[in-house]
């Protein structure tokens, strides 16, 4: 929001927009609250009323792929619900009805990512799976389940899912960065929230690369 000019807000719905430009692209930021169904109507709206040529999606992640640490960067390749489970009616776990079973990021965005990140010193990032669930995966149990059902997920975290899912329906091109505030299996000196701040300075920088590079 700081680094926009001719800045307006919009509460709306329990949401907030605040549209502008930034590096002279029009930008709207939106600010849904946490899970799914506060992103997907943040997302609904996002789409219907401003209608953006692409979404980007970024926050943090828990990391699950072992060369991940904290402040990493993740960027989908595809985006899956976790905790979605319709498979009595013949539905990958994950899938819901009606819907593919994964969400595909738009190569382009993905692309437009890796060559942000390009600019950006000391930064590791990973390209993959993101898996999202209404739960914070904080017990070896969960984290177990999501290892057996999605051996290449990369990270989790409680939004994405919907966002692609809901730009799915609205044929928009997207794309999740997220930096990676804790690791699965990994000891951390500092804690989740301890570290939430600096993990949303690193994927707000990397977004602001992305800006920069689509003029």
């Amino acid at each position: 929001k700081e680094a926009m000019t001719n800045c307006q807000t919009v509460n709306k719905a329990g949401c907030t927009f605040f549209s502008g430009q930034i590096n002279d692209v029009d930008v709207v930021l939106l600010q849904s609250g946490i899970g799914k169904v506060a992103a997907a109507v943040g997302t609904t709206i996002l789409l219907d009323e401003y209608q953006p040529d692409v979404v980007i999606n970024t926050g943090s992640a828990g990391g699950f792929d072992s060369s991940l640490n904290l402040g990493d960067v993740v960027i989908s390749t595809e985006v899956r619900h976790h905790d979605a489970d319709v498979t009595a009616f013949g539905y990958e776990i994950g899938q819901m009805a009606g819907q593919p079973a994964a969400f595909k990021a738009d190569e382009k965005l993905m692309d437009l990512a890796e060559k942000a990140l390009e600019q950006m010193a000391n930064t590791h990032a990973v390209r993959g799976l993101i898996c999202t669930g209404d739960a914070f995966v904080c017990t070896a149990e969960r984290q177990a389940f999501i290892r057996e059902n999605f051996p290449s997920v990369i990270a989790v975290e409680m939004e994405a899912s919907a966002i692609a899912q809901t730009c799915h329906q609205f044929n928009t091109p997207f794309v999740v960065v997220r930096a990676i505030s804790d690791v699965a299996d990994k000891e951390s000196p500092m804690s989740f929230e301890e570290f939430l701040p600096l993990a949303a300075k690193s994927s707000s920088e990397m977004v602001f690369k992305m800006l920069e590079l689509v003029k």
